[in-house]
């Protein structure tokens, strides 16, 4: 019994400080994409606004779950920075996660642009279904929230 109260301790500790570290670092203010404030139009639960319908499916949904999360928060990759859909950490181990929603694949400009979007986190080491994540959509195949939903269940709770 002893033993097990002194192992509760210690990750007590640990796990507590995490926690205090990604509470502080979801507040914090960080550097958000300055590119087409305009398109930012849709508010989420905190008034902040994402582009898209969907962004705001995966916004509240992580809002709902309590998966600390910044939007579009710069990334610096190499000489190049991006700003992914979500920046994420995960709500136990503080382990950053990247998720990408792409939601107009049907368009041939975009889809290549997603793709090498795709690539540049490859050559970075952040690897596709490891730390990071997307989702895709076209006219003919929005979104659907259990997809989400699935995804928020698979890689943080």
């Amino acid at each position: 019994m002893l033993e097990t109260a002194v192992y509760a301790e210690l990750l007590k500790k640990v796990f507590t400080s995490v926690n205090t570290e990604i509470a502080e670092w979801e507040k914090q203010d960080y550097e958000r994409c300055p590119k087409y404030p305009e398109q930012l139009i849709h508010p989420i639960f905190n008034g902040q606004k994402v582009r898209s319908k969907s962004e705001a499916i995966i916004a509240t949904m992580l809002h709902v779950n309590r998966i600390p999360f910044h939007y579009e928060e710069a990334l610096h990759l190499g000489k190049r920075v991006i700003y992914p859909d979500f920046t994420i950490r995960h709500p136990v181990t503080g382990q950053a996660y990247y998720w990408e929603h792409f939601g107009m694949m049907d368009n041939e400009n975009y889809a290549q642009a997603a793709f090498q979007k795709m690539q540049l986190y490859n050559i970075n080491g952040i690897m596709l279904s490891d730390t990071l994540l997307a989702t895709y959509e076209s006219e003919e195949s929005p979104l659907k929230s259990n997809i989400v939903e699935n995804m928020i269940q698979q890689y943080f709770l």
